[in-house]
């Protein structure tokens, strides 16, 4: 399946509780009010939908890259909460006091298809504005954690239980004030939603774990690569270790339990097949956990959950490949470059590495004695050079860009891309600049915003 296809799937799942209304419940009320029910089927159907998209599954994920899934969670996110808060000052509530609304479920013999009703007596109302405003603290909440005082792991379990209870008071609220929800077949696929929903958290929770369990991982090494970056070696306890593609990564939950919420993405910077199938993980101090990473001990459990994403290079047929690497952005680019060099490449290839200074830099006797076994140029970028550094300097920025890859753009070489967000918005910029269409480019985001 396609990012248009999955778009298209979504959009349709979406807008069928709206066609299921129409289509099953009639007459229709005026626009205003019709506008208010058409955002609240579509933002409770989106709402539903966002646990698929952030249960990390690879219908999804596999397809698009978990990083553009996440894009997608957040940016649908925000239209669902916007249209959700918005809805319930559309209807006319004069209108509906003038014909005087009946309590929910009551149907008068005058107007038996509820048109001049709003069943919002009781607890019908109560549990819709709990939701509203469940609602509006969990986007709120999401967008701004950052500016919180919550680690990542406390934020993640406040989120998944504050949207499981905007899901379930948000279902009450749409059968019992809903005129269209209550519907049969409606009705019945807000259930399948909401049961799908709940399946996720079992799935990511429950089941998942246990398969972690049942394939454990042990930390075998933590080295220093660079200043505040370590090099994490796992290997398999009782299994042949993990089937991936170079430049994947995997969730991984180091020193605790399968079942614990501490897990964190990393790239994976081995290549695959390395002996004993161990892996190595490159990781930057950069949060509540990784600050830590140095203190691990040798011995301790690990678990891993992956392969995921879809920054490889495998079965790419062309000319040659162009490397773009910021900081700890190296890592997936060390795993190619590993695989590339076990494998005997012998197209021309390029490094363009950018880091502030020279003590950042990672692996830098082995990509120099890489570029001694290959055809691979590698040119480090740093913005604080030493006395005597031979690299450019500066920032990697879209003028470096273009300077540096030309050739490589004319000749429809593949660029793949790993590093922050800045850094990939200047070096999209150059590529543009240079004619390189999105399909010879490959890139992973660490962050989403």
């Amino acid at each position: 399946m396609t990012a248009p296809q999955l778009i298209a799937a979504y959009v349709a799942l979406v807008l069928l509780p709206v066609a299921l209304g129409w289509l099953l419940v009639g007459p229709a009320r005026p626009w205003q009010d019709e506008l208010a029910t058409v955002l609240a089927l579509a933002g409770f159907a989106a709402l539903l939908l966002e646990f698929l998209l952030s249960g990390r599954f690879r219908l999804i994920s596999g397809r698009i890259g978990i990083d553009r899934t996440m894009r997608w969670h957040q940016a649908f996110a925000r239209v669902l909460t916007l249209a959700l808060l918005v809805h319930p000052f559309l209807y006319d509530y004069p209108a509906y006091r003038r014909t005087g609304s009946l309590p929910a479920g009551t149907l008068s013999p005058a107007d038996p298809a509820r048109a001049a009703v709003l069943g919002l007596d009781g607890w019908s109302a109560t549990t819709g504005w709990v939701a509203w405003m469940m609602l509006l603290c969990l986007t709120g909440l999401a967008m701004f954690r950052r500016h919180t005082p919550y680690t990542y792991e406390g934020w993640r379990v406040m989120h998944g239980l504050t949207a499981v209870a905007v899901a379930l008071t948000g279902l009450h609220h749409a059968l019992a004030a809903g005129r269209y929800s209550g519907a049969g077949p409606l009705a019945a696929y807000w259930a399948v939603l909401v049961g799908l929903a709940l399946f996720t958290l079992v799935e990511v929770y429950v089941l998942r774990p246990r398969r972690l369990a049942r394939q454990p991982w042990r930390i075998a090494a933590v080295t220093p690569a660079a200043e505040r970056s370590w090099e994490v070696t796992l290997t398999p306890e009782g299994h042949a270790g993990l089937g991936f593609q170079a430049g994947q990564f995997a969730w991984v939950r180091l020193d605790c339990s399968p079942r614990s919420v501490r897990e964190h993405p990393f790239s994976i910077a081995s290549a695959p097949g390395e002996p004993g199938g161990r892996l190595r993980f490159l990781i930057k101090e950069a949060g509540d956990f990784t600050r830590g990473i140095g203190r691990l001990p040798v011995g301790a459990p690990a678990y891993v959950d992956g392969p995921h994403g879809v920054l490889v290079t495998e079965g790419w047929q062309g000319p040659g490949i162009a490397f773009i690497a910021g900081g700890i952005g190296i890592a997936p680019i060390l795993s190619m470059l590993r695989t590339a060099r076990a494998a005997g490449e012998r197209r021309p290839m390029l490094l363009l590495y950018g880091n502030r200074h020279e003590g950042q830099i990672i692996a830098r006797e082995e990509l120099g004695a890489m570029a001694g076994a290959m055809p691979l140029e590698v040119v480090h970028v740093l913005g604080e050079p030493p006395a005597g550094f031979d690299g450019a300097t500066g920032v990697l920025d879209r003028n470096l860009v273009r300077e540096r890859c030309a050739g490589a753009a004319r000749d429809g070489w593949l660029f793949v891309l790993c590093g922050p967000p800045g850094m990939l918005r200047e070096v999209r910029a150059g590529l543009g600049a240079l004619g390189v269409p999105a399909a010879r480019i490959r890139e992973e985001r660490f962050v989403y915003d």
